[in-house]
């Protein structure tokens, strides 16, 4: 890997919000001591054909590695992306058959050879490291009349994961009914044991009622650590806890130092271009994610961008600033910056590892980086 030593602005930020690095022996972080590390990492030319980005892609759970699995939507494969040797092997898909599995929505790696996966017939399959399929289960049997599964990492509009437990030995998935449009997460249990759970998330505290004016910012981010649900609502800068042991709740403000941390109510009905106008003008939160070894959690999110009908939406879409905040493991903030400007993609751009965030650089106003080759930045405390 190679240290990107000219970030200034990421140096700069580092200067002004830190003093140094606080990381104690068993690799968490005190206090707001933290400093960031950013390695480049270029993947050569491989045997097989992967992307330059991967929108759906996972880090393995239940191993200490950096290695991520990404959907290869072309290929209909996975691809596993070492972080350590540069390299990539792939696995195809079944396409057709009893075990055939269609364009993939959610993928959650416990380990090397356990990969489950959700599509768009809504099952979920637990694959192994050559494709086989090993297990499957049919989502539908679960949903009410009036009941949509969300399974969705889509970054313009909300990112809600497939998660497998496997101390309770269960996969977990956000769903919305579609009359009262209450958002729940499902908890089914593989050996049908005992019946499904409910979990029932909270309303934004901030925006109670975003049924009319917020589009697609209404969805939550729904993402799992443990026996925690984490979520969010684009439109706003909290993060929302629930224990589905304990039943406790928990919310934390989580409001940025740079941005605005709440999005302004669009008037302007379902108008599509109005709505395309509303969002560049506005800050959007993702989803917030874990960082194992470091018990950390880190959350991205976009400033809102000057609209020029002249330069076009997807240059506007592109031009638009990127902030990291990073977390304690009791969801204090104790972090903040601004990413390197024009080098990242925010449909497809990152996952985290074991041990870091992997920022894939994909960016059309990127004018160092033209080639089609597989880069990611590798963004850790240090």
């Amino acid at each position: 890997m190679r240290t990107v030593e000219n970030s200034l602005l990421l140096f700069l930020s580092c200067m002004l919000l830190i003093s140094c690095t606080g990381k104690r022996s068993d690799g968490t972080i005190v206090n707001n001591e933290v400093a960031l590390q950013t390695e480049e990492i270029h993947f050569p030319q491989q045997d097989v054909l992967q992307l330059k980005s991967y929108y759906l892609s996972s880090p393995v759970h239940g191993d200490s590695v950096n290695i991520l699995i990404g959907y290869n939507y072309r290929l209909h494969s996975l691809d596993y992306l070492d972080l350590e040797s540069k390299q990539v092997t792939q696995v195809t898909l079944p396409a057709k058959g009893p075990h055939a599995i269609s364009r993939l929505s959610g993928i959650y790696v416990h380990s090397l050879d356990s990969v489950w996966v959700s599509d768009d017939s809504e099952h979920v399959f637990l694959v192994d490291s050559r494709g086989t399929v090993k297990n499957i289960v049919d989502l539908r049997e679960y949903l009410d009349d009036k009941e949509q599964l969300l399974i969705n990492t889509n970054y313009a509009i909300h990112t809600s994961r497939l998660y497998y437990n496997k101390n309770r030995q269960s996969l977990m998935f956000l769903t919305q009914n579609l009359s009262s449009k209450v958002f729940a997460v499902k908890e089914v249990f593989i050996n049908k044991e005992k019946d499904v759970a409910i979990y029932y998330l909270s309303p934004s505290n901030i925006i109670p009622d975003m049924s009319a004016g917020y589009s697609y910012m209404s969805f939550p981010n729904v993402n799992y650590v443990g026996e925690n649900i984490i979520y969010n609502y684009p439109a706003e800068s909290s993060i929302y806890t629930l224990n589905i042991v304990t039943n406790e709740r928990n919310s934390v403000m989580a409001e940025s130092n740079y941005t605005s941390n709440i999005v302004a109510e669009c008037t302007s009905g379902k108008d599509y271009a109005a709505l395309e106008r509303h969002r560049l003008e506005n800050p959007y939160f993702y989803d917030v994610m874990y960082i194992p070894q470091y018990k950390m959690y880190a959350r991205l999110h976009i400033d809102k961008v000057e609209f020029d009908a002249d330069m076009g939406i997807e240059k506007l879409i592109n031009d638009r600033d990127l902030y990291l905040m990073l977390f304690d493991d009791e969801m204090k903030k104790v972090y903040e910056v601004k990413l390197a400007k024009h080098r990242y993609n925010y449909f497809t751009g990152w996952c985290v590892s074991y041990s870091g965030i992997v920022l894939f650089v994909d960016n059309m106003l990127d004018t160092e980086n033209n080639t089609d080759d597989l880069t990611i930045d590798f963004v850790y405390p240090k």
